[in-house]
């Protein structure tokens, strides 16, 4: 069935020359992955089937789309639609919450709810359980969500309850809902992949994937609805993602297209716009221009505002991973082949392992870590004791290396003021400290602040007891890879350097064993300012820290000393003995 028309206000972002132009399809795109032109550019057929040529009943509709775009975008102020397109590319101002001001806007939520909320679900829910209703924590999510404006909050909050008893009953209205209370049918579309919890975006904003053709698993409005609240839900158990808001990416390209006829659309909006995620954009990607028809409804019920942030990017599956990137939302962070428009489930089925393992129970949800699977490059990453190469981690080697004597010198609580401000340092570019989850390759634990402070504390003390360095002689750490005339110590190491050492001391060998230890060092002195005037240096691998250390004279010649030795025939060392 087609829905009215005049319901449908989708914002196009449609590129028309360089996705149809010829030249596009003979340079590499923004992936580095050659796109071979497939149709010629006047074979009007084979465009029309991809979608991307538009009637002139397309045309029609696409200018009454743009009418209804400009009158919503006339409801605005200047201003808003100034900090609408800031949401929109992540650049917003960051919420300053100040306790007064936040205790202010709890009082003034307060006051809203207690005008409107006589005969609704929300009084029901206060009298069932009023520490739950009036939860400081809880209250606040919901501020958070609506930028601290009271009075759109506790509206929010009405519709919140009257949703939450809709889909899951009166007996669950004041509990937290977890995987326990998610039946057979709930579980498998839970298990479909049909929205999954992505990563985060150039902003460091929660993506929200959803891939509407996986919705023909989905058998019952409820269990998809009810996904939607956990999904929404889950992600706001992080603070971060309170206060910096989600981005939502619908992928409806090719066989992932909704053939549900836009079912449930409206059933969708009205939940998600009940829940107190602050949804900074939304975008709908897909490869069929008739797909637009699909959303109307839901795109007709969102505010105006909201209405605002929407685009809607139509291409093929490079052309809109292109798209995407350019609002900072990265392609590898969604769960689709670089190349191909499968979607993978590997990651959201290892979340929701997770979550069933035990980070779904009432009693532990508050003080369980909270679970990604898609770490940022801020983040601090530890990997069962490898190194990272994350900028997250070497932006912590440096903090570390530039305040070790400061912290060295420092009294307990010294010591602590500089852990605090490292963390600081990291978490104001939105990094985290993550630990690999055991046993899985892409998911990962938040540590907690005492767990981040103990990780910090060990880098200290690791950096202090470096034995390359202050026992051995270190004398300073150099990055980038060795020149071809070092000599790199270590097992299996090979370069020229190491070979012109080798041959020196085959050369030497007889001489050096009939010397006394007096004219032995000379030798060795000799062999060590042979390898310096080929431009060479001594190095000793750090994987522990990165790079390379350079040694000192003194190391180097207890080391080649020690190949001396090493290379004693036989019947030399018989002799010795």
């Amino acid at each position: 069935k087609k829905l009215p028309l005049l319901t449908t206000a989708i914002v196009y972002h449609i590129s028309t020359m360089s996705v149809l132009d010829q030249s596009f399809n003979r340079m590499p795109n923004c992936f580095g992955i050659r796109i071979d032109a497939t149709e010629p550019k006047n074979d009007f057929s084979a465009q029309q089937n991809r979608g991307q040529i538009m009637t002139s009943e397309d045309k029609q509709k696409q200018q009454e789309i743009d009418a209804l775009l400009s009158e919503a975008m006339n409801t605005l102020t200047f201003e808003e639609r100034q900090e609408q397109q800031a949401t929109l590319h992540g650049v917003e101002q960051e919420m300053a919450e100040e306790a007064t001001f936040i205790d202010d806007n709890l009082q003034d939520l307060d006051n809203h709810l207690m005008r409107t909320k006589n005969g609704s679900v929300y009084e029901k829910a206060e009298s069932m359980n009023p520490k739950y209703v009036s939860a400081r924590a809880f209250r606040i999510m919901f501020l958070r969500g609506n930028r601290y404006d009271a009075k759109a909050a506790a509206d929010q909050m009405l519709r919140f309850f009257s949703q939450k008893e809709k889909i899951f009953g009166t007996e669950k209205l004041v509990n937290d809902i977890t995987l326990d209370d998610f039946d057979e049918d709930d579980m498998a579309v839970m298990n479909t992949g049909s929205i999954q919890l992505a990563g985060r975006d150039r902003s460091n904003r929660l993506i929200f994937f959803a891939a509407p053709g996986l919705r023909i698993k989905c058998r019952h409005m409820r269990s998809e609805l009810r996904l939607r609240y956990y999904m929404t839900m889950s992600g706001l158990e992080s603070q971060e993602t309170q206060l910096k808001g989600a981005v939502n990416v619908v992928y409806a390209v090719g066989k992932y297209s909704d053939n549900k006829e836009g079912g449930g659309y409206l059933e969708h909006t009205n939940l998600a716009l009940a829940l107190p995620m602050h949804w900074a954009s939304y975008h709908f990607v897909c490869s069929d221009i008739s797909q637009h028809l699909l959303g109307s409804v839901a795109i007709a019920a969102m505010p105006a505002k909201l209405r605002s942030r929407f685009r809607m990017h139509l291409g093929s599956h490079l052309e809109c991973l292109y798209l995407l990137s350019t609002y900072g939302i990265s392609p590898r962070l969604l769960p689709l082949s670089s190349n191909t428009n499968e979607v993978s489930l590997d990651s959201h089925l290892q979340w929701v392992q997770s979550r069933v393992a035990g980070y779904n129970s009432p009693e532990s949800v508050k003080s369980v870590p909270n679970i990604i699977s898609s770490p940022g490059i801020n983040d601090v990453l530890y990997i069962g004791g490898k190194k990272s190469n994350n900028a997250g981690n070497h932006r912590l080697r440096i903090l570390v290396k530039e305040l070790a004597q400061v912290y060295d010198a420092g009294t307990n609580e010294k010591k602590r003021m500089v852990v605090d401000a490292m963390i600081k340092e990291v978490t104001k570019t939105g990094g985290r400290f993550l630990k690999q989850v055991k046993d899985s390759k892409v998911l990962w634990e938040v540590l907690s602040l005492d767990d981040s402070r103990s990780k910090i504390t060990q880098a200290f003390r690791n950096h202090r007891r470096r034995p390359d360095v202050s026992r051995k002689g270190g004398t300073s750490l150099i990055q980038g890879d060795p020149m071809p005339d070092d000599v790199i110590f270590g097992k299996s190491q090979r370069s020229r350097g190491n070979d012109l050492l080798s041959h020196l001391i085959k050369d030497r060998a007889e001489e050096y064993d009939a010397l006394d230890r007096g004219m032995k060092v000379k030798v060795v002195d000799a062999i060590v300012q042979r390898i310096k005037s080929e431009g060479g240096r001594f190095l000793q691998p750090t994987p522990e820290y990165g790079g390379w250390l350079e040694v000192s004279n003194e190391m180097a010649r207890a080391r080649i000393s020690k190949y001396f030795r090493n290379n004693r025939r036989p019947s030399t060392r018989k002799q010795s003995a």
